[in-house]
């Protein structure tokens, strides 16, 4: 019988990466969930607020800010990163403030966490951040 007890103790490091291996794997699997929401309702930060299929778009925040002043995309879904430790709340409006009449699902999403949120129309939507005012930028949906 052979003694495994050596080998182990030789990779003290590779149960840490199996680990972190292991942590990255769920996360992805927990962020692909798919739900549709009503307009105005809030999406919690794992679930997409459409079925829409993504569009590939990605905009990123930290330091209290998104990565794009605007863009430019097709009807679809944009994906919301969370770069800081602090959560945001993404959402139709401008300078902090929901707009009275939204056409996409706010969401509220968590230091590190992410957010699919649905444009299903063309036009021109203001977002901003309902915690940090000064988080504004548009989406321009064509």
């Amino acid at each position: 019988m052979r003694d495994h007890s050596a080998a182990r103790s030789r990779r003290p490091g590779a149960s840490l990466v199996t680990l972190a291996s292991l942590v990255l794997v769920l996360a992805a699997c927990s962020s692909t969930g798919t739900t549709s929401q009503a307009p105005g309702s809030e999406a919690p930060a794992s679930q997409a607020p459409s079925s829409q299929a993504p569009s590939g778009t990605t905009v990123t925040m930290s330091g209290s800010a998104f990565s794009v002043d605007e863009i430019t995309v097709p009807v679809g879904v944009v994906t919301f990163v969370n770069e800081d430790g602090v959560p945001h709340i993404v959402a139709e409006g401008e300078n902090g403030s929901e707009a009275s009449d939204p056409r996409i699902t706010k969401a509220t999403i968590d230091g590190g966490g992410r957010a699919d949120i649905a444009f299903d129309a063309p036009g021109d939507y203001h977002i901003t951040c309902l915690i940090h005012g000064s988080m504004n930028m548009e989406v321009h949906v064509q």
